[in-house]
This record gives C-alpha cells, sequence and structure tokens, in this order.
C-alpha cells in the first residue's frame, strides 16, 4: 500500500510539484488519468506539463486530486502584505442598500427630532451647548414663519 506523506504546499509550483511526484509514484501514464477523472483527452498533459499549457481550475484540480487519490487537508489563508499595498488603491467599498436595521434606527431618529422640534418649550442650554450652536440665542417662536 502507497502512503504519501503530507506536504505543505505554499505556492501555485509547489502544487503542481505534488501532483507529479504523486504521478510518479504511481506510475500512472497521462491518458489513463484522463480516462479516470473524466478530463478530456490530452488534459492532464496540458496541466502537467513543464510549463502548463493550462492551469487549474476547481473542477479539474478536484478530478486529479480524486484520481490520485488525494485530498487538500486543511487551507490557511493569509494576507500577502505586499499585494495589499500594490491593491489598496483599487479597493472601493460596496454600496449597499441600508438594513431593516439601519432603516429602523433612521426612522427612530427622524421622528425623535420631529417630536423635539415640534415642541416650543424645548429650548437651547446654553450652559451645555457651544454657543454658536445655541441660534445666537434666538428662539423658534422669534423667526419669522418663511425661516422655520
Amino acid at each position: 500500500m502507497l502512503n504519501m506523506k503530507p506536504r505543505l504546499i505554499g505556492s501555485r509550483e509547489q502544487l503542481l510539484q505534488a501532483v507529479r511526484d504523486r504521478r510518479d509514484e504511481l506510475d500512472l501514464p497521462h491518458e489513463l488519468l484522463d480516462a479516470i477523472t473524466g478530463l478530456q483527452s490530452g488534459y492532464v498533459s496540458k496541466l502537467l506539463s513543464d510549463p502548463p499549457v493550462r492551469g487549474f481550475g476547481e473542477m479539474s484540480l478536484k478530478a486529479l486530486l480524486d484520481g490520485l487519490g488525494l485530498r487538500i487537508a486543511f487551507a490557511v489563508i493569509l494576507e500577502d502584505p505586499e499585494q495589499s499595498e500594490r491593491m489598496r488603491g483599487r479597493w472601493r467599498p460596496r454600496k449597499r442598500p441600508p438594513t431593516v436595521e439601519q432603516k429602523r434606527a433612521k426612522r427612530q431618529l427622524v421622528e425623535a427630532m420631529r417630536c423635539v422640534a415640534s415642541d416650543p418649550q424645548i429650548m437651547p442650554d446654553v450652559g451645555s451647548t457651544n454657543q454658536t450652536e445655541a441660534d445666537d440665542g434666538k428662539h423658534e417662536t422669534d423667526r419669522r414663519a418663511d425661516q422655520a
């Protein structure tokens, strides 16, 4: 029984080499791998040539790993600081529609503001408010109707 040792893979080239090594360990021709993986004739040769003519896709990688009796046990995704720095200028946040909670909070804020604005007894507290925010001491009742 064959027993391949687990490998840590850190690049596409290392993944490709691990697959090639397994193919060599099992001494399987590409034509047989095409047949048992269900890939089109000649595709495994394109994947495993040096340099590869085709790159692994989700389906071809899974089919080839299955055909060789391999699997990916786990993956660790890390940020690449150099790549992040190159891409940072292109990143733009998505414009998402507001969530139900955001809509509800905005509605409550608008309702609260409407209640405060409609109560003539509420006046700015000059002691706790910046003097310029206190509307220079003017009161709502002192304004003309066209300024309200």
